[in-house]
């Protein structure tokens, strides 16, 4: 390794590490920050060669940092296990994939994957059972309620909610615990993804398309079918199946959301609808769940409906076409 390449390394690790700390530190800002926690070593790695390699040694070196800065406890190391087991192995994954060309899709499923068969491992070896961590994730979320409900009360509120409520609650976000970790997961990547691409000039440092239109992104036809069963297994009387298929089925409602997405900015586009009138609907789009529900919909219907109309004629149609 040239003094070059080890003062990319360095410096690429630091970034990653600060980014990664400033999430237990800063309340809003800290947590985006570390949503990007991979784009410093990713950026760095990027168009070079041995690039998985590249990637592997600044997060090490990154981890290293991690231990040093979160403290000489035992809290210091358990920062760095944490780091290296989520931000670092999926930024080591998507480099890997980066360097062998794989499209933005199938890097997101599998750097979300990885990450969280990786980090819910760690978490049953620290709390050694299923049952235990679902018993520590309700305590936490109880925790969470209590601490929201005395700051609602120390600026004058009254935010009491009833037991029976609380237990649905936590109940419904323990159910859906799997599927909000694989979308947070996706959405890391993603947004990495997304960055790493304005940051590296596009295809000029990654030698491929990796973003293509947007506005025309759709998802493959067979993915309905797979909605359809999680949609049925909503209705399967064994507990267990049924919080499987409901993780499933929320998770595929996101990919189609997605696709409606695309579908608003494909029209977005053909009315050269202004930025900030973009921005503000999408916005709304993303904090009415109606319309969330809607555009979900949308994406959905479009494998019939076609609304951008990407697909060819049949020649059914043309010859219908021929009689009328």
């Amino acid at each position: 390794m040239t003094r070059r390449d080890l003062i990319g390394t360095l410096r690429a690790a630091i970034a990653a590490a600060v980014m990664f700390l400033a999430g237990g530190m800063l309340p809003v800002v800290g947590s985006l920050a570390m949503l990007l926690a991979p784009t410093p070593v990713l950026v760095y790695a990027v168009g070079r060669s041995r690039m998985s390699s590249r990637a592997a040694a600044a997060v090490i070196v990154a981890a290293g940092l991690i231990v040093v800065g979160a403290g000489p406890t035992a809290m210091g190391p358990a920062a760095g296990g944490i780091y290296l087991v989520t931000f670092g192995l999926a930024t080591v994954v998507m480099a890997a994939m980066l360097e062998r060309r794989q499209s933005f899709e199938t890097i997101v499923l599998v750097a979300s994957v990885v990450m969280l068969a990786a980090g819910a491992a760690a978490l049953l070896a620290m709390v050694g059972s299923p049952a235990a961590l679902a018993d520590a994730m309700r305590t936490d979320l109880l925790a969470a309620m209590d601490r929201g409900q005395k700051f609602y009360k120390a600026i004058g509120l009254e935010a009491g909610v009833p037991p029976e409520t609380r237990a649905t609650i936590v109940d419904g976000t323990l159910r859906l615990a799997p599927a909000l970790a694989a979308l947070s997961a996706a959405t890391m990547a993603l947004f990495n993804l997304m960055v790493v691409w304005r940051f590296t000039g596009r295809e000029q440092r990654l030698g491929y398309v990796l973003f293509g239109d947007l506005a025309r992104w759709s998802t493959p036809e067979w993915l309905i079918w797979a909605l359809v069963v999680a949609g049925f297994g909503l209705f399967i009387p064994v507990a267990a199946l049924s919080t499987i298929a409901l993780d499933a089925f929320v998770c595929l409602a996101a990919v189609y959301f997605c696709q409606g997405l695309a579908i608003m900015a494909f029209y977005f586009k053909v009315l050269a609808m202004p930025t900030l009138a973009r921005g503000l609907i999408y916005f709304v789009t993303m904090v009415q769940p109606v319309l969330m529900a809607l555009v979900c919909a949308v994406g959905v219907f479009d494998l019939w409906i076609d609304f951008r109309r990407l697909k060819p004629p049949s020649q059914e149609a043309r010859n219908l076409g021929d009689y009328l």
